[in-house]
């Protein structure tokens, strides 16, 4: 992660946890890594005091546009930890969907994974 984010090793990290649901069903966790010198006061105050997009966060109370992405996905099968989260048995088959998020000058400033439940939902994906 940190080699993916350009950061020096002990350099300060913020991670982000969430669940996602639809409906009352969980149906996506999501861990995000985020550089800490440009998110220094980003906490769960500040995450649930916002109602909008997480982009729109980082771009409001930041400074931080994200102009570009790259997304790997592939199957995996739910372990322990994400199958009691998204109410699935383990081994269940999930959709990985790790992110790249790049900020002008072509600066990688967000990596994340999801696991996506895709039995009642599929994956949709529209970055501008």
């Amino acid at each position: 992660m940190a080699r993916v984010l350009g950061l020096e090793t002990g350099a300060s990290v913020i991670i982000v946890r969430r669940l996602i649901k639809f409906d009352e069903r969980p149906v996506v966790v999501d861990e995000i890594y985020l550089p800490g010198d440009l998110f220094q006061d980003l906490g769960m105050d500040v995450l649930r005091t916002f109602d909008k997009s997480i982009y729109s966060l980082f771009e409001e109370r930041y400074g931080v546009r994200m102009v570009r992405a790259e997304e790997r996905i592939r199957a995996v099968a739910a372990d322990r930890m994400s199958a009691d989260l998204l109410g699935v048995a383990e081994g269940s088959p999930l959709l990985s969907v790790e992110r790249v998020a790049f900020t002008y000058g072509n600066k990688p400033v967000e990596w994340r994974r999801g696991l996506y439940v895709t039995d009642h939902y599929y994956y949709l994906n529209e970055l501008s």
